[in-house]
């Protein structure tokens, strides 16, 4: 009984109408995200291409999608946040059925995936910020940390369940068949945001699109906590970047290869919903210190293969570190959509992801030719210390210790003084 009542406490945003009709969109796309990447590789590799293209489709992706992201700011609050993520929906609901139809025909080219990965990409670039402003307008202030939450862990469930059921399904039916399922996630999404509240758009007054994107980044950087956490988490991004490609290299060379890496994903895996349990119920006084000192624990991975630890243990360093990965951007998240102002706060969610996501690509670039400079010890260590010096820092700052959790209605007010804290 006392496990039942604490649920139904950290459950409560799916008991407000509105946003359980939104979560069981949420939920259904999540799912089909989650089969997407797997997809993508082995219709690449299923037309007899290898790393160099499937690498092409994969970058083209995500390039489209960072584009897109500061375009779907501005529109998202300009307009209703809802048609625009269904309208979003509706294209990678189209891309998705059409890719099944050309594979089916035997015309699905590196290129045609390529292209319609590109799609894909823009349809998430438009979707991501407008659904980071709609949440808080489903949800109450008290309710916001645990409606991320939820979403948080919903995510990572899909990230399991959605990549499993695609494997099992590729040999059965083929890639197409994802691709149609993919499809029906994405409808069932948008049959649930037309039944949402369309909202409000913000009267624009005769701005420009570059007036909007300018105001955007104003009301970003004038808040130097905002400023100094994107820089942080851009690092973090680069340094971890270094797990991601030197990781699956070193299990190959010393942990026996493919089945040691399988291992250390699905210790990813469970950190992740872990971390999700967790988030319902941690609430910090002050949420973006907290948040950034647990990030510092991200870094074990990196230090683990430096030290040549084990498959077991690497999956326990992986495993811990999603964890903190999902309680910070859990209280990122829910701090950005408390403080942030209504009418910017799609802006400023596509400025962050942008500008943290886009050291990724970068440090794919990078790693390479660095390991040949400093060797793979001096990479790994290199990218422990991007991961968690910038997580000390940032705890230093006056301006991010300021604030607080959601007890604190206003944001508190930092001296007037120009550039990053």
């Amino acid at each position: 009984m006392r496990l039942a009542a604490v649920l139904r406490k950290d459950l409560r945003p799916l008991g407000v109408p509105a946003f359980r009709r939104y979560w069981i969109g949420f939920a259904a796309s999540c799912f089909g995200d989650g089969m997407v990447p797997l997809v993508t590789a082995f219709a690449v590799i299923g037309q007899g291409d290898g790393a160099v293209e499937l690498g092409a489709v994969l970058a083209v992706g995500l390039l489209c999608r960072l584009a897109a992201t500061l375009v779907g700011g501005v529109i998202a609050d300009r307009m209703s946040r809802v048609r625009l993520m269904a309208c979003a929906d509706i294209l990678r609901c189209t891309v998705q059925l059409g890719l099944a139809g050309l594979l089916v025909t035997g015309h699905g080219s590196a290129l045609v995936l390529a292209v319609g990965n590109a799609l894909y990409g823009i349809g998430a670039g438009l979707y991501g910020p407008a659904s980071k402003g709609l949440t808080p307008t489903l949800v109450g202030r008290e309710l916001l940390q645990q409606a991320v939450a939820v979403q948080a862990l919903t995510r990572s469930t899909c990230m399991i369940t959605g990549p499993a059921v695609a494997g099992m399904l590729i040999p059965l039916a083929g890639t197409q068949s994802v691709y149609v399922i993919d499809a029906a996630t994405f409808a069932v999404n948008i049959a649930v945001l037309l039944r949402l509240p369309a909202g409000h758009h913000r009267a624009t007054g005769g701005a420009s699109f570059r007036a909007d994107l300018v105001q955007g980044w104003s009301e970003m950087i004038q808040r130097r906590w905002v400023s100094a956490n994107l820089v942080v988490h851009a690092l973090w991004n680069f340094g971890m970047a270094v797990f991601f490609v030197l990781g699956p290299v070193l299990a190959d060379r010393r942990l026996g290869g493919p089945a040691a890496w399988g291992v250390v994903s699905a210790g990813m895996a469970v950190g992740s919903l872990l971390g999700g349990v967790l988030a319902l119920r941690w609430r910090p006084r002050r949420p973006l210190v907290a948040g950034n000192l647990v990030l510092i624990a991200s870094g074990l991975p990196l230090l683990a293969l430096w030290l040549g630890w084990s498959t077991l243990w690497l999956a326990l360093a992986a495993a811990v570190a999603d964890a903190c990965v999902v309680l910070l951007n859990t209280l990122w998240e829910a701090t950005l959509q408390r403080v942030i102002p209504e009418h910017a706060l799609s802006r400023v969610a596509s400025y962050d992801f942008l500008l943290t996501m886009m050291s990724m690509p970068l440090a794919y670039a990078f790693i390479g030719p660095i390991t040949g400079l400093v060797g793979t010890d001096g990479t790994l260590l290199t990218g422990a210390a991007l991961v968690m010096i910038p997580c000390v820092w940032v705890c230093l700052l006056p301006s991010v210790r300021h604030i607080t959790g959601p007890a604190v209605e206003a944001e508190p007010r930092e001296p007037a003084k120009a550039g990053v804290a």
